[in-house]
């Protein structure tokens, strides 16, 4: 039940969401001996960022992430991915919770559906965190958010997701949370209404 929290926590609070690596770079004069680290890429987070780099001789990639600097500016598609994880995490967190406490409280049918409504929403409002894809650091020269490590030589490809795929395993988990809580509401509903006709029919041949 805690998994698909789990995900939209980790999802929306590490900095390798998205990454967008080097097409092309000056060329570097070192020997075959040396061992160098070189940047490969850099990764984005809704809050932190990271630059990526690798030896060149033990192909070892690492990251070092870091929170934005107060001088970068967030632009719509930024504001608008945090707040739709924003609202992800605060209406599903406490139907979670509340869904945790069934086995203690009787909810009502009404009550459910409203509960699978709002899951369906979390889902939705997960998945769109994937509009930071559209964001100016995503399309435009990254320069900007850590001119003192991205060179202005660098030719970027345009961001891609890293470990973004827990936003769409948020969802999707988050999707089948609603959808199963959806149908047990129908099936109760069914159950009741199996059981009122069956008492009826037996009021009626007992009449009879």
């Amino acid at each position: 039940m805690f998994l698909e929290v789990c995900f939209s926590v980790i999802g929306n609070n590490i900095c390798t969401l998205f990454e967008r690596t080097i097409t092309d770079r000056p060329s570097y004069n070192m020997t075959d001996q040396e061992s160098y680290e070189i940047i490969a890429g850099v990764s984005y987070g809704l809050y932190f960022y990271g630059i990526q780099y690798r030896d060149e001789v033990d192909e070892f990639y690492t990251t070092q992430c870091k929170p934005y600097p107060s001088h970068v500016v967030n632009d719509d598609y930024v504001k608008a991915a945090r707040g739709f994880s924003a609202i992800a995490l605060v209406i599903g967190f406490p139907i979670v919770l509340l869904l945790c406490l069934t086995s203690c409280m009787k909810l009502g049918d009404r009550t459910v559906r409203v509960m699978s409504t709002l899951l369906m929403l979390v889902a939705i409002c997960q998945l769109m965190i994937l509009v930071f894809l559209n964001s100016e650091r995503c399309v435009d020269n990254p320069n900007p958010v850590d001119s003192s490590y991205l060179q202005s030589q660098f030719v970027w490809a345009k961001c891609a997701l890293h470990t973004g795929k827990y936003v769409i395993i948020a969802s999707v988990l988050w999707s089948l949370v609603a959808v199963t809580l959806g149908f047990s509401s129908r099936l109760s509903l069914v159950e009741a209404r199996l059981r009122f006709a069956s008492m009826s029919l037996s009021s009626a041949i007992t009449t009879k």
